[in-house]
């Protein structure tokens, strides 16, 4: 009867070992990260303040994601048409593009849609170029900081159509015919972030 005994108590002992090593191998298992990370390219167009009125941008650039962050480098190019009679009777457009560096934190993120504060410092230049000739008249640099919030639909492997709407403030632009205020206020963009994630 001891024997029998001693041999329940082992058998139960053995399965106890058993279940908790189960358990300590599952807590021991890699998680998978609940964020994204990777490169990707960025492209879309923006529709920001710009003398004689609002019109539209161009912007590709690169950047990596880890987690939460994405930090990268954009370049915007002027794709509206603005002209001026800065001297008469010569009519001179105006020509301009910025580039520079951003950071994003993804402050929610779901399955679906993604919510990004986003924040930007870019350095540029404007110029008035001559229509007929095409020769550059007149020209100056600026800075331009933005601010804003974006929203991406995560329910494509490798791309994510995004929405953006902010603020951008222009400073230090010293040229006849326009001014900062003209290229300061609120802007809205629509662009895809192409790229290689781990989820």
């Amino acid at each position: 009867m001891k024997k029998i005994l001693c041999l329940l108590v082992l058998v139960s002992f053995t399965s106890l070992a058993q279940e908790m090593d189960s358990l300590a191998v599952d807590s021991l298992e890699k998680v998978p990260p609940p964020y994204y990370g990777g490169v990707y390219l960025i492209g879309g167009v923006s529709f920001e303040p710009a003398a004689p009125e609002r019109n539209f941008l161009g912007e590709v650039g690169v950047g990596i994601q880890y987690e939460r962050w994405m930090l990268g480098f954009s370049r915007v190019d002027f794709l509206g048409t603005a002209q001026s009679l800065l001297v008469f009777p010569n009519v001179f457009e105006l020509k301009y593009r910025y580039g520079g560096p951003y950071a994003s934190y993804s402050f929610y993120q779901d399955e679906k849609i993604d919510l990004i504060l986003q924040a930007g410092y870019f350095m540029g230049d404007l110029l008035w170029r001559e229509a007929g000739e095409q020769q550059d008249f007149i020209r100056d640099e600026f800075t331009l900081m933005k601010i804003g919030l974006a929203g991406e639909l995560s329910v494509f492997r490798y791309a994510k159509p995004r929405l953006s709407i902010g603020y951008q403030q222009m400073k230090d632009l010293d040229l006849n015919g326009v001014s900062n205020d003209d290229f300061t206020g609120l802007y809205i963009s629509f662009g895809i972030r192409l790229g290689y994630f781990n989820q």
